[in-house]
């Protein structure tokens, strides 16, 4: 999954794909490196941010969304309001990706348009989600949100679920690590698993570096999250990402031939 984001202020690429084309051209070089989805971000979610109007995000998502389905892409729309969702599902786009972890209106309206989920664990809007990071054991606590969830959700008829751990989303850096080391913990037969690691602020937190400097420490978290099963990745940097994976099965391979 190929993250897309025409913001002004996300974390690590705010302001660079809001003009359309460039928007167009980015998604375009991502399908030819490797990404089988486009997720589509109108709003910064990041630790701190505030929630922009809803005429802002569809303004921002509405013909750039349109545009790469009828070019044939397959996308996700990477949005917490309802209304958004709902707009973009009418225009048939295949999955939503909530960071709020989805809603009864959410279930409802995936099981209307057969529509695939991504629903994401996180303590709290982006404003005050760094001021909750109480857990008496994070990985216990996530796995029963999925639990918790995918039961609600298992009412309606959706096609297909992954469940997010929401590495950086009103964690700790511990909390973070443990998650990630223990991403078997989080899996089922019963939902997908996606990771979103790329680029976070975990990785300045354990080897300092910039935003632009965290593609080593990006890859790493991928390579970990394969050799757990996890289902989708969530990157930037998706040909370095491709790569390094291909790279690392051909050697898998190898090594369990001798």
């Amino acid at each position: 999954m190929g993250v897309l984001n025409v913001t002004p202020d996300s974390f690590s690429d705010g302001g660079t794909y809001l003009d359309p084309e460039v928007a167009l051209a980015r998604a375009e070089e991502m399908r030819d490196q490797g990404a089988s989805i486009i997720d589509i971000g109108g709003e910064s979610t990041r630790p701190g941010s505030l929630p922009i109007s809803l005429e802002e995000e569809l303004e921002r998502i509405t013909a750039i969304a349109e545009t790469l389905l009828e070019r044939g892409f397959c996308i996700s729309i990477d949005s917490n309001k309802i209304e958004v969702q709902a707009a973009l599902l009418e225009r048939g786009a295949p999955i939503i990706n909530d960071v709020f972890g989805g809603s009864e209106s959410l279930f409802s309206l995936a099981e209307k348009h057969q529509a695939g989920l991504v629903l994401m664990h996180t303590s709290g809007t982006p404003a005050v989600m760094m001021e909750n990071t109480q857990y008496e054991d994070v990985v216990k606590e996530v796995r029963a949100f999925f639990e918790e969830t995918f039961e609600r959700a298992n009412r309606y008829k959706i096609p297909r679920i992954w469940f997010d751990p929401g590495i950086g989303f009103g964690k700790t850096l511990e909390q973070n690590l443990a998650l990630m080391g223990n991403l078997k913990a989080l899996r089922s037969p019963r939902w997908g698993l996606l990771l979103g690691a790329s680029r976070k602020s975990w990785i300045d937190r354990v080897h300092r570096s910039a935003v632009n400097q965290r593609l080593g420490g990006s890859i790493a978290a991928a390579i970990c999250a394969v050799e757990q099963g996890v289902d989708l990745l969530r990157v930037h940097d998706v040909f370095e990402t491709e790569q390094a994976l291909f790279i690392y099965r051909q050697l898998r391979k190898k090594s369990e031939m001798e």
